[in-house]
């Protein structure tokens, strides 16, 4: 029978930022309609404190932290872990990507 084993197809991703590094080990369900909000309320596209607020949120660093962040680090930080992610999804960044038998 096959068996699928998602704790070994998830890994965490580890991110530094500032010096400092954080786990991210899932993405909550709650934390992923913030998100998927945020990107909806795009209204002003300069406020980029909601951002910087979930992303605190996903790496469970302190929000002060990620907000001392500039636009650059902090878009290529959603972008960098958004993108491992996505390539989990599509079985690019997977090392047990084949149910085994």
């Amino acid at each position: 029978m096959p068996k699928i084993d998602i704790d070994k197809l998830v890994e965490p991703i580890e991110v530094t930022v500032g010096g400092k590094t954080y786990t991210v080990d899932d993405i909550s369900q709650e934390l992923s309609r913030k998100m998927e909000a945020i990107g909806k309320q795009s209204e002003d596209a300069s406020d980029l404190s909601p951002l910087s607020d979930v992303m605190a949120e996903v790496l469970g660093a302190d929000e002060a932290d990620i907000a001392k962040l500039g636009m650059r680090k902090l878009l290529m930080l959603v972008t960098r872990v958004m993108g491992v992610i996505n390539e989990e999804f599509e079985g690019k960044n997977v090392p047990e990507a084949v149910a085994a038998k």
